[in-house]
C-alpha cells in the first residue's frame, strides 16, 4: 500500500485544458506524483446540462479514485461551477475546484469597491458560479461576466499571439475596459496561453489566473493535512477518453513536460 503522502494528486479537465493547471500544480509542487485525465471525447462541458455535467464529473472521479489518489483537483470551471458537491459525496478526500480559489483572490486583493470582470464560456458564466463564490468569500466588488466562446478554438488552433486573436479579444474587452474593469479573472483553463496578449492590450487589467491560485491552494491543503509528497522521481501520467493525431501536438501547447504515460482511458459505468 502506497504511504499517504506519496499518492497521486488527481486533475480532470473536460479536455487538456485543464494541463494549465496541471503545469502550475507541477511548479509550485514539483515532487507530487500527478494523474490527469481529459475527456477529450465529451468535450466541451459548457453547453451541456447541468445534470450531465455532474453525471461524468462523477464517472471520471470513480476512475480516479480507482487510481488511490490523497486529493481531487477539478481543474474545469464548468464542472467546479456544478459538481462539487457531488464530487465530495463520493469520497473523503481533499477536494478543490478552480474558482473559489481565484475568488478569493479578488475578494482579499481588490478594493470593496473595485470593478472586475470575468471571461470565461457561456456555461460557466451562466451557472453564477463565481458570483456565488464572491459572497460566500465575503467579496463586495462588482463582478461583470464576458462570455468568450470564440477563445478557445482560437487557442487550440495555435493562434494565441494572431493578430485574429487581438481583434477577437478588443472585441470581447474593451466594452469591460469601457465599464471601469481593473481586475480581470481568467474564467478558462485555456486562457493563460492568451494572458500575455491580454496584458499587451490592456496593461491596466490585473489579471487572476485560476490556475495559478488554485496550486497555490492545494500546496496549503496539502500542508495542512500533512500530505506533501517527496518523490525523487515523481510520475505524471495523462489519460484521455479519446485520442487524436493531433492531440500530442495539442498536449505539448498546455503541458510541454515529459510524462510517463499519455494514453486513452474509458470511463463510465460500465469500467
Amino acid at each position: 500500500m502506497t504511504p499517504q503522502d506519496q499518492k497521486s494528486i488527481g486533475v480532470f479537465d473536460s479536455g487538456l485544458g485543464g494541463l494549465t493547471v496541471l503545469r502550475e500544480i507541477h511548479r509550485v509542487l514539483p515532487r507530487e506524483n500527478l494523474i490527469y485525465f481529459g475527456d477529450t471525447a465529451r468535450v466541451p462541458y459548457g453547453n451541456k446540462s447541468s445534470s450531465t455535467i455532474i453525471r461524468y464529473s462523477r464517472e471520471i472521479t470513480r476512475f480516479l479514485l480507482k487510481q488511490d489518489i490523497k486529493a481531487i483537483v477539478v481543474a474545469c470551471n464548468t464542472a467546479s461551477s456544478y459538481a462539487l458537491e457531488a464530487i465530495r459525496e463520493l469520497t473523503d478526500i481533499p477536494v478543490l475546484g478552480v474558482i473559489d480559489p481565484a475568488v478569493r483572490s479578488l475578494a482579499s486583493e481588490a478594493p470593496p469597491q473595485a470593478v472586475a470582470g470575468l471571461i470565461a464560456t457561456k456555461g460557466t458564466i451562466a451557472s453564477g458560479a463565481y458570483d456565488t463564490s464572491l459572497r460566500r468569500n465575503g467579496g463586495s466588488q462588482q463582478l461583470i461576466g464576458q462570455p468568450c466562446p470564440l477563445l478557445v478554438p482560437l487557442i487550440e488552433e495555435g493562434y494565441a499571439s494572431s493578430q485574429a486573436a487581438d481583434l477577437i479579444l478588443r472585441d470581447y474587452l474593451q466594452p469591460l475596459a469601457e465599464r471601469g474593469v481593473e481586475y480581470l479573472l481568467l474564467g478558462c483553463t485555456h486562457y493563460p496561453l492568451i494572458a500575455a496578449s491580454i496584458r499587451r492590450l490592456y496593461p491596466h487589467f490585473k489579471l487572476i489566473d485560476s490556475a495559478a491560485e488554485t496550486a497555490t491552494t492545494l500546496q496549503g491543503l496539502l500542508t495542512k493535512a500533512n500530505l506533501l509528497g517527496n518523490a525523487e522521481k515523481p510520475v505524471i501520467d495523462l489519460f484521455v477518453s479519446d485520442m487524436t493525431d493531433s492531440m500530442r501536438s495539442l498536449k505539448d501547447l498546455f503541458f510541454a513536460e515529459k510524462v510517463d504515460r499519455f494514453e486513452v482511458a474509458q470511463v463510465g459505468d460500465d469500467h
